[in-house]
């Protein structure tokens, strides 16, 4: 059973706010806080009252909250409020409690206390401002690359999360801080791998390049433990790298990520750069990723072995010791699809069938949570038919097995060659499932209802014709929407497609009018969109006023928060 939830400023009355804003401007703020212990939702209501002095008075009363999960996330959402000396005193506080703490709200809170030193209140420079002019200088010194590997580390960032889990018997399961908070990892003034490439000198001695590549090796191992501690990370299953690098080599999928791209691009880049220089001082690293524990590691080792330098047998190891599931899940599949399209042919014909009887093998059953059998058929068809049809030689028994496959699913097709390896792939108009032109001469009050009729009337392979109009054209795709709104009409189907397949809608007025249409759509029907709504907002956050962000945030995490079922506390 949940605990009674304490009431919060959308709860109460004026009179209400009017009370406590007496009691706090009679007495010591501190001292009446944490006597009151209201809601930590009343954050930001008490700043835009202007009854908290400082920051550090505030300590005492979330100590109070410590044990409470509701506390973890008001906080989260309010940190631009605290600066070093509150982080000080919540560390102080918190190392007298740690014991009584559930780890994870231990956990939690440390994280939170962390974030705060690492973003502190009214700093405008960085790092990277201050020695770039050093790195285009040709400066080689050891203290400059490890402050230059410094600067691409990334670091933990959180806020409020938006949008609550829960399990499928319907009950709240709080396990680690991302159930409570969102936690990103970013580098240090979203710096990007361009602008390290474009600083740093090409003719950079061979030495300079394998020190310069140490000291990325170490700051992202050291980043990867952390998100591991932090459990946004996995080394066998979906993490926080996988989000963030889509591909180790440059890709047009890397469009618009962060966190840990930046410096696995440079890592890439700058390996690529030493191997063609001297390989002997090259090839010691492709060892050290390829034995790291480290799953993004292993995708580096996978990288780099495409490249001729790596000796052919050296390669075929890399497929080799990879852990089974890593050969067709996470994205690690995109290294592995890359390596075996540039080297197979220089493979033996000894370490070829190994590899093959580990690819006709295919993935773990017990990776899958469901339809286990299924999902292995899959993996071993992808990646065996992606084999055949770019032509490499395949042995009689593996062939065999990709033609049982293909019979017992005659239905399974192979996606787009540029595809392959990729699990999760940003759509662009030029590959589109469904014919936008069936909707080209509709006027726009009628759009989504020809649209349902389009699709309640189409055969199985004639595809999504509202999902084209939205990828080619997401303009009139919301167009469509505005006019179905106006008729009182919010056809979640539509909405839902829409929020998904909008990534080219990026003038601040059509943003803007998505988050007014999001914000009057009815309560009841909003609850089915509620989630994509979660990640759209996630996309264009920082495209939003804040008159439109936070009203629409609130609204998405009432439509996706349990609701209390126990009364309330004034």
């Amino acid at each position: 059973m949940e605990p009674t939830r304490k009431k919060t400023p959308s709860d109460a009355t004026d009179f209400e706010r009017e009370q406590l804003r007496f009691f706090l401007s009679q007495e010591d703020v501190a001292e009446k806080l944490t006597e009151l212990n209201p809601s930590l939702a009343w954050l930001p209501e008490l700043v835009r009252m202007k009854v908290i002095p400082s920051a550090a008075q505030l300590t005492p009363w979330i100590e109070k909250n410590f044990d409470d999960p509701d506390a973890v996330r008001e906080v989260s959402g309010n940190l631009e409020f605290f600066d070093e000396r509150a982080a000080e005193l919540l560390e102080s506080r918190l190392n007298r409690r740690r014991d009584t703490l559930q780890p994870f709200l231990a956990k939690s809170w440390q994280l939170i206390i962390r974030h705060i030193r690492d973003n502190p209140r009214g700093a405008l420079r960085s790092e990277w401002f201050d020695i770039q002019p050093r790195v285009k200088a040709g400066e080689r010194s050891t203290e400059l690359l490890e402050r230059l590997a410094r600067v691409l580390r990334p670091r933990p960032k959180i806020s409020k999360r938006i949008a609550w889990y829960d399990d499928a018997s319907g009950v709240r399961v709080l396990q680690k801080p991302s159930d409570l908070m969102s936690v990103d990892y970013e580098v240090e003034s979203n710096i990007t791998e361009a602008e390290i490439l474009a600083a740093w000198p090409k003719d950079a001695p061979t030495e300079v390049g394998q020190r310069f590549l140490t000291a990325l090796t170490e700051d992202l191992d050291a980043a990867l433990a952390d998100a591991l501690e932090m459990e946004v990370e996995s080394n066998i299953g979906y993490g926080a790298s996988d989000v963030d690098v889509p591909s180790v080599a440059a890709h047009g999928q890397n469009k618009y990520r962060s966190g840990f791209l930046p410096i696995v691009r440079v890592i890439a880049e700058i390996w690529t750069r030493l191997a063609q220089t001297d390989a002997s001082l090259a090839l010691p690293f492709v060892q050290r990723w390829s034995s790291s524990a480290l799953k993004l590691n292993k995708r580096l080792a996978l990288f780099a072995a495409a490249d001729k330098a790596v000796p052919a047998d050296d390669a075929a190891d890399t497929l080799l010791t990879l852990p089974q599931g890593l050969l067709f899940l996470t994205n690690t599949s995109v290294e592995v699809f890359r390596l075996i399209r540039e080297r197979w042919g220089e493979f033996s014909a000894a370490k070829r069938a190994r590899i093959e009887d580990r690819l006709a093998a295919g993935p773990p059953a017990d990776m899958f949570r469901s339809d286990a059998d299924v999902g292995v058929e899959r993996c071993r068809f992808d990646i065996l038919g992606e084999m055949e049809r770019a032509g490499l030689a395949l042995g009689d028994q593996t062939s065999s097995v990709l033609a049982e496959i293909k019979k017992r699913n005659p239905e399974w097709k192979l996606r787009p060659s540029e595809q392959a390896g990729f699990h999760l792939w940003q759509g662009s108009a030029s590959y589109i499932v469904g014919d936008s032109r069936k909707l080209q001469n509709v006027p726009v009050d009628l759009l989504v209802d020809e649209a349902k009729r389009l699709a309640d009337n189409a055969d199985f392979m004639d595809g999504d014709n509202w999902q084209a109009l939205c990828q080619s054209d997401p303009q009139r795709g919301l167009d469509g929407l505005e006019a179905q709104a106006k008729k009182g009409q919010w056809p979640d189907w539509a909405w839902n497609t829409f929020l998904w397949a909008t990534q080219k809608l990026d003038s601040p007025d059509s943003i803007a009018l998505t988050g007014k249409l999001l914000l009057s759509f009815p309560g009841e029907g909003f609850s089915r969109v509620a989630s994509t709504a979660s990640w759209w907002l996630n996309e264009k956050a920082k495209a939003l006023d804040d008159s439109l962000l936070w009203p629409l945030w609130d609204k998405i995490e009432a439509a996706t928060a349990q609701e209390p079922t126990e009364a309330q506390d004034a």
